[in-house]
């Protein structure tokens, strides 16, 4: 066992005010409120050290900057960490084109590994994308790259649309 033992602390806010705002305001407001820090990030996203980069109808980017807290046993970022930042990149993409009061849920996700982001790689940038719109359902894609603009993981998903 290892005496180098490391520790991570970090705080989070209160995650109503975001949740609130949602019920009046669109995505696209909700999420460019969280970009300029009129509303809290949420605690996932915090957890995960994701910054917002710009949010746009139906087009949304994240950077991530990799520590070790975010490695596999392989020193590779594990890739349910990139699996997590594709979902909240394409999630936000979907949440970008819906009215007050509407939500939406992934109900499927894949991910493809192209090329392991390790920490020498720098930041890495993951943009969600919408490609279908739909009333009930949209499909969203998403791209992760590193600081040299390499391909790391090409995704996709279909999230439903929940109405009240």
């Amino acid at each position: 066992m290892s005496t180098d033992t490391r520790q991570r602390t970090y705080e989070w806010d209160d995650p109503a005010p975001t949740a609130l705002a949602g019920l009046d305001r669109d995505g696209l407001d909700v999420l460019r409120a969280i970009g300029t820090g009129e509303l809290p990030l949420p605690p996932a996203v915090r957890t995960l050290g994701l910054e917002p980069v710009e949010a746009n109808p139906g087009r949304v980017s994240f950077r991530l900057d990799p520590d070790e807290y975010h490695l596999n046993p392989f020193g590779i970022v594990h890739g349910g960490v990139l699996a997590a930042v594709v979902d909240t990149a394409m999630g936000c993409a979907v949440h970008s084109l819906l009215p007050p009061a509407v939500g939406y849920v992934t109900a499927e996700l894949s991910i493809r590994f192209l090329r392991p982001a390790v920490l020498s790689g720098g930041p890495l940038v993951c943009t969600g994308e919408v490609d279908h719109q739909g009333r009930t359902t949209m499909v969203a894609s998403a791209r992760v790259e590193d600081a040299d603009g390499r391909l790391i993981a090409l995704a996709s998903s279909t999230c439903l649309v929940r109405r009240p």
